[in-house]
């Protein structure tokens, strides 16, 4: 399927512009800016699951799920994050050998200050367009973004 523009002609302007966009996005953190963004997405993870296990509970497996990543390296940013505070972990109450992730206090302001500034990002990137372009490329922002994460 080929992008198309504004007229409908097709365009091939869509994916390198996506691929610009997020090697802006994602310059290389600092180290200190790496272990807050890695608390980050353990808290949003923990916070926002969309995969909890049937039971409702949050575990290093769901989240690496959740991050697209191996369950080693979940494991290892949900330890970090529990040791800066933001998460605790239980046994659960169905399997002892699994960990139920929890957002402490500290997790939980974390998880709203990070969606505020990402939301401020967004609103400021698009601060000069009409609001209803800003509600159609939110539309479809959020709609590409679920399609990325079945990928």
């Amino acid at each position: 399927m080929s992008s198309v523009d504004d007229l409908g002609s097709p365009t091939r302007a869509s994916g390198p512009a996506l691929f610009r966009t997020v090697r802006i996005l994602g310059r290389k953190p600092t180290s200190l800016e790496q272990t807050r963004l890695i608390h980050i997405m353990v808290v949003q993870a923990v916070g926002e699951s969309t995969e909890p296990l049937p039971d409702g509970e949050v575990t290093i497996g769901s989240v690496a799920e959740q991050l697209k990543l191996d369950p080693s390296t979940a494991s290892r940013m949900v330890s970090d994050a529990v040791k800066s505070g933001y998460v605790t972990h239980t046994p659960s109450q169905r399997d002892s050998r699994r960990k139920v992730l929890r957002l402490t206090p500290s997790g939980e302001g974390l998880l709203a200050r990070s969606v505020e500034f990402q939301q401020k990002v967004f609103d400021d990137l698009v601060a000069d367009w009409p609001a209803e372009e800003v509600r159609e490329f939110s539309r479809l922002l959020v709609k590409f973004a679920k399609s990325v994460e079945r990928m």
